[in-house]
């Protein structure tokens, strides 16, 4: 079905998320930081990137200026997945055409599911800005 870089520093909830997508028919690959996720998707670039706002050595919206500086990851599209989807990250987030933003704890992982299918949809093309999905953005 496509495969997903999911950029998670809690080991934990990168494993429950990246079985969770597997099984959803996904293959997933992920990465604790942002040089592990720049080295991950500068040497195979995914369908989808799932990311996190807090991470080591390098914040969520950080990584994903510089991902956005490269013309092939430009239009890459992404789904924020996050502990705190209501700061000033996730306001930063929000200008870099990301697909959506949800809430760990308040969105489930079906949630997420159904967020990257429809971001992989190819009727969906790639659109600038934050989403329109309920909740998208912590409501």
């Amino acid at each position: 079905m496509g495969h997903i870089l999911v950029v998670e520093d809690d080991r934990d909830s990168a494993e429950v998320l990246a079985a969770y997508l597997t099984k959803a028919g996904y293959e997933v690959e992920c990465a604790r930081n942002g040089r592990e996720a720049m080295i991950a998707l500068l040497a195979r670039t995914p369908d989808l990137l799932v990311l996190d706002l807090i991470l080591p050595n390098m914040d969520g919206p950080t990584l994903l200026e510089v991902v956005r500086s490269y013309l092939r990851l430009h239009a890459l599209p992404v789904v924020v997945y996050t502990g705190v989807p209501d700061n000033s990250l996730a306001d930063r987030v929000r200008q870099l055409n990301v697909g959506a933003i949800l809430a760990k704890g308040k969105h489930t992982l079906a949630d997420v599911v159904t967020c990257i299918r429809r971001e992989l949809s190819p009727l969906n093309p790639p659109a600038f800005g934050s989403s329109d999905f309920p909740g998208a953005q912590g409501e």
